[in-house]
């Protein structure tokens, strides 16, 4: 027998998707479930920002609405927090004036009864500047000497005469004032 071959013949083509359809259609299955859940993974995410959202502005209306009603509130906290800092910065410029005041005070009783603490002043650093006042010389004089003495002058690291004045009363008296500069040592206070 002869094998003839017939050239006018086709043999019949099988195309790419004709042979592999069942695969191509587990993969598009495949591939369209797993776009089914990110599209519903997206749907409840953006829900959930939604939702977030909406809480949120219900807040901030609710605050908004509280700072209108408390107005007075927040003026009052203003007003509390600038008297907080001026306390604040009163202290820390407070030159701790009483002990200072006791130990010029308790000297002045030691040399005499007449002797008058009219002005002091003593700031932050301890400078002071105080003026007493005598009735007669004999106790002014008495306050120099005990000025003088190691006793008084142990309380300051400076201390020194500005000026002494002598005014004249209605009544023919004399008033003496002593002017004394200086800076008190630093006391140990409890």
């Amino acid at each position: 027998m002869k094998n003839r071959i017939n050239l006018f013949k086709r043999k019949p083509k099988q195309d790419f998707i004709s042979v592999n359809a069942p695969k191509i259609k587990r993969y598009l299955t495949g591939a369209g479930v797993v776009l089914f859940l990110f599209f519903i993974f997206l749907i409840t995410k953006v829900l959930n920002l939604n939702s977030t959202h909406q809480d949120l502005l219900k807040k901030k209306e609710t605050y908004l609405k509280y700072l209108l009603d408390e107005k007075d509130v927040e003026a009052n906290m203003r007003y509390f927090k600038s008297k907080q800092t001026q306390v604040n910065t009163f202290f820390k410029e407070d030159a701790q004036f009483l002990p200072y005041y006791e130990v010029l005070k308790k000297s002045l009783e030691e040399t005499s009864n007449n002797a008058i603490l009219d002005t002091i002043e003593i700031d932050k650093t301890r400078t002071t500047r105080f003026i007493v006042q005598f009735k007669n010389s004999d106790d002014m004089l008495s306050f120099l000497r005990y000025v003088e003495a190691e006793d008084f002058l142990k309380n300051f690291l400076s201390l020194s005469l500005q000026s002494f004045n002598l005014n004249q009363l209605q009544s023919s008296k004399g008033k003496y004032q002593l002017e004394l500069r200086g800076v008190f040592k630093e006391l140990k206070t409890k």
